[in-house]
């Protein structure tokens, strides 16, 4: 296994485990939020936490989805080709991949930077920080795409 191939693996663990904690942080946030609300008090910051910590999953788990080859493919094209096409099919749709997650990256990145001027609602918080997982994610995506590709072109996967 490469450098590349074991870095995304331990990525990807990683992330799972983040994604578990973030999805038990919003399980008690909310649960919290309904005892107060019942109580008569109000958790003003609950809601502007639930969502950020939303959008992290959202993308965060599409890094973990890409990673377990959970979206949907595009295999039976190239099947009945050949094994040659095939790979062709395949490093050509993970070049298309690769360049789609850097421009992510990077747009995520610019978007960041800007948004690092305005403050979230509630929190008061840089919304610089809420917004760092797009970019985060983003690198993630090409860090996989890459040790796929590294695999595909290493004759290992077609």
């Amino acid at each position: 296994m490469s450098v590349l191939e074991s870095s995304s693996k331990a990525i990807n663990t990683f992330v799972e485990k983040i994604l578990f904690v973030i999805g038990t942080v919003i399980c008690v946030i909310l649960f919290a939020q309904v005892v107060f609300r019942y109580a008569g008090a109000s958790l003003g910051w609950s809601e502007e936490v639930s969502r950020h910590l939303l959008v992290a999953i959202t993308f965060l788990g599409g890094t973990v989805a890409y990673k377990r080859a959970s979206f949907i493919g595009l295999q039976g094209f190239g099947h009945r080709l050949g094994p040659v096409v095939q790979r062709i099919i395949v490093v050509g749709l993970q070049v298309l991949t690769l360049a789609l997650f850097a421009l992510i990256a990077l747009f995520g990145t610019i978007y960041t930077i800007k948004a690092g001027q305005h403050t979230s609602s509630s929190l008061q918080i840089p919304m610089a920080i809420p917004f760092a997982v797009i970019p985060i994610a983003g690198v993630i995506f090409v860090i996989h795409v890459l040790a796929d590709m590294a695999r595909t072109l290493g004759g290992r996967n077609p």
